[in-house]
């Protein structure tokens, strides 16, 4: 703006600096021409209207005086100063009532008014009536205060501290003098009468004697923030401290007081690593195998029952538990920490940096008691997992595992049409699998379907059809990646790309690896071999490359958050906000805020046990029929009603996607009633459970291109919610040239 100073033209910063006001611009200037700078429209004035108003007596009656200079700056400090002394020793003189609340705040407003007094001479000057104004406004603090409005009271207050320094002797300033200590008191008084009224909960004499008070923020916020946002977060954080270490490791105390010795099986997949384990596991008096997936800990389960183990299965959706029983099969998150165990067996350790769920491994690992541990995992978890176990201080011993059955890749793509017994056909959403497996199906091709979301007791009797030999061909989603152990000669992928969940993106290396290594299984084929439909070059690039070490563990929060005396969402928010040591970072706890505070939202009153139970449930809470069933099943709970195993149309057939829906709702009100101690006939639940996987598995057997729905164009499967008949891709160039005409 300098260059235009010197000019005809003249800024609207250039007249503030010479005293004008918005006021005055617009009542003495006419109006102003516009300029390009920098890209915005600038308002300018003419040199000459601005002296000529400026030589107006409303302009030298109104405009505000320049800031001091100089000898006047000088003197301006020197007089604020002044006003801070005499205000001092009023405060000094003063009789107080030690541990009275008002007084404390009162000495806490003493402070910031004399440290921020000497500022105030680097302001404009006031007018006479500001000075009257602001300084009258202050003594009618003793009579009447209004407790979001004191901050400004009191800035005001200051910015008149020249003045009162020039002025010692005035009858305002002897007022001011004879009443100073009698109205802040009053002012507090009143402040903390607002303050406990609003909020009755709080502790005011914690806020009160915090070590480092935010005295300077009492000029800019009232009591209530002050408590809000300075001194909860920081009690919350020594709270925190207090009951929880630093380091994840110490959060274990019966674990760190135990000789744990670790085996760790690396290799990739179908290498045998977890068959190691597991050959311990059968020897072991008392034992628990953790898997990353509801199936995985079925079928361990299964695997002890049959070679004479008696196990028990925890999972977030099911349980079948007796006392007697010697070993548990679960999910990761499902271990009893206070249960001590002869052996653990630990699956798929790669999976502790996942933001989401890598939180069970590293509880597991660094708080399972036993004495034996055995984990299972991909080559770059290992120095991650050695870096926890030696912080822990316990032994070790690395078997590296390598595959017995060599993994080829391809030369050359693969017409999909042109499979052979014993491929598994890979592609990444349910839609392609439904209409690649009805595809196969028309070319007279019976294939084993596997895909997420199907009820474990349909993908075991597709896994059994493969195995029977009445099924020749799998056709999968990644869920065959993780643990499936299926007689699989060629892995195809026909795609490079997936979902996952917030955007499509291109495979990585590591998930490629995955699913290629269960082509080959061991004493089955002497080769396996991975190909593609498209873009081969991309598979083998990923068999290839060699997957960095993984950085960081994942490390939740325990029930120790309950302890803290605080908002249970002010809790974990300061508990997501505090530092931890390498390696860890912190779990994502978004899910839980976003529950809890929808919870809240509809006007639920729970515990904070309560609100914690009900936010770890596992359902998918995008999800709206499933969102309603749980707040459904929270409003019945908390009206003392009982919970009913959700119900299903009978009177007519039902749809792929009806009966899959009706299925996460069962593991929803399982999942619900277990929580919240709610009773539950498991057998009618199994049951259920069982009659709808036996009717997903005849659709996919005999009904499956009754329930996909094709483009009536291109052909190309529709999404299972698709009203349309064309796809989009069609509807789009079909409007394109219908414009056209």
């Amino acid at each position: 703006m300098a260059n235009h100073s010197q000019g005809k033209y003249w800024s609207p910063s250039l007249l503030k600096t010479r005293g004008w006001t918005n006021e005055l611009i617009n009542k003495l200037l006419p109006k102003p021409r516009y300029r390009r700078i920098n890209g915005r429209s600038l308002p300018l004035w003419h040199r000459d209207d601005v002296r000529a108003a400026e030589a107006t007596e409303t302009f030298r009656r109104k405009a505000r005086p320049p800031k001091p200079d100089g000898l006047a700056a000088e003197a301006a400090r020197a007089a604020a100063e002044q006003a801070a002394q005499v205000l001092d020793s009023l405060w000094a003189d003063c009789p107080r009532e030690d541990g009275d609340a008002a007084w404390v705040l009162a000495g806490y407003y003493h402070r910031v008014i004399t440290q921020s007094l000497p500022a105030s001479a680097k302001g404009r000057p006031l007018r006479s009536a500001q000075v009257s104004g602001y300084l009258n406004q202050f003594l009618a603090l003793e009579k009447h205060c209004d407790g979001s409005q004191l901050p400004g009271d009191l800035t005001h207050f200051v910015q008149t501290g020249v003045w009162m320094g020039d002025n010692l002797t005035a009858p305002l300033m002897g007022e001011v003098k004879a009443r100073y200590p009698r109205i802040l008191h009053a002012a507090a008084g009143q402040a903390i009468g607002e303050f406990t009224e609003a909020q009755p909960e709080a502790d005011l004499d914690a806020l009160l004697g915090m070590k480092d008070f935010p005295v300077k923020q009492l000029l800019s916020r009232p009591l209530g923030y002050l408590y809000s946002v300075c001194y909860v977060p920081q009690a919350i954080r020594t709270s925190l401290q207090v009951l929880m270490a630093l380091n994840p490791k110490d959060e274990y105390p019966e674990a760190r007081a135990m000789s744990r010795h670790f085996i760790l099986h690396i290799g990739g997949t179908n290498t045998g690593k977890t068959y190691a384990g597991f050959q311990r596991l059968k020897q072991a008096r008392t034992g628990v195998y953790l898997a990353p997936l509801r199936l995985l800990a079925l079928e361990a389960q299964e695997i002890l029952l049959e070679a004479g183990v008696d196990c028990s299965l925890t999972t977030g959706e099911e349980e079948d538990r007796r006392e007697e029983d010697t070993h548990v099969a679960a999910t990761a998150e499902k271990l009893d920490l206070k249960q001590t165990y002869d052996v653990a067996v630990i699956d798929e350790c790669q999976m502790i940096a996942d933001r989401q769920r890598g939180y069970a491994w590293t509880r597991a690992i660094l708080g399972v008691q036993a004495p034996e541990v055995h984990l299972c995992a991909a080559p770059e978890a290992k120095d991650l997992l050695l870096r926890l176990i030696e912080s822990c201080g316990d032994s070790y011993e690395v078997e590296l595992h390598n595959r017995k059955t060599p993994l080829l890749c391809m030369n050359h793509t693969v017409d999909y049409t042109r499979i052979q017994p014993g491929d598994a056909l890979i592609t990444f959403s349910k839609v392609g699998v439904l209409s690649v497996a009805e595809d196969l199906r028309q070319a007279g091709k019976e294939p084993a379907i596997i895909y997420g979301a199907l009820p474990y007791s349909t993908r075991r009797k597709q896994m059994e059809g493969f195995l029977a030999g009445d099924m020749e061909y799998v056709v999968s989603t990644d869920a065959i990646g993780m643990g499936l152990n299926l007689p699989i000669r060629r892995i195809i992928f026909m795609d490079t790309e997936k979902f996952d969940g917030v955007e499509r993106r291109e495979l990585k290396p590591e998930e490629i690896q995955q699913i290629a290594g269960r082509a080959g299984r061991y004493g089955m084929y002497d080769k396996g071999y991975v190909g593609a439909t498209q873009n081969l070059g991309a598979i083998r690039q990923g068999l290839n490359t060699v997957v960095p070490p993984l950085q960081q563990a994942v490390a939740g929060f325990s029930d120790l958050v309950l302890m803290v005396d605080f908002d249970l969402l002010e809790v974990l928010t300061e508990w997501n906000r505090m530092p931890t040591v390498e390696p860890y970072i912190k779990l994502d706890i978004s899910r839980y805020l976003t529950i809890i505070s929808k919870i809240r939202e509809m006007g639920f009153v729970l515990t904070k046990d309560q609100e914690l139970r009900a936010a770890n449930i596992p359902f998918d809470e995008t999800e709206e029929p499933l969102r309603d069933l749980f707040f459904h099943f929270l409003r019945l709970h908390q009206q003392g009603e009982e919970i009913q195993q959700p119900g299903f149309p009978e009177d007519r057939q039902r749809t792929l996607p009806e009966l899959e829906l009706f299925c996460r709702k069962l593991d929803l009100y399982f999942s619900f009633a277990k929580a919240f101690g709610c009773p539950v006939d498991e057998d009618a639940l199994y049951d259920k459970r069982e009659e709808v996987a036996e009717e997903i598995n005849e659709i996919l057997l005999h009904r499956l291109k009754n329930n996909i729905r094709f483009c009536a164009r291109c052909g190309a499967a529709l999404p299972l919610h698709h009203h349309g008949r064309l796809c989009e891709a069609c509807f789009q160039k079909q409007r394109r040239a219908a414009k056209r005409w």
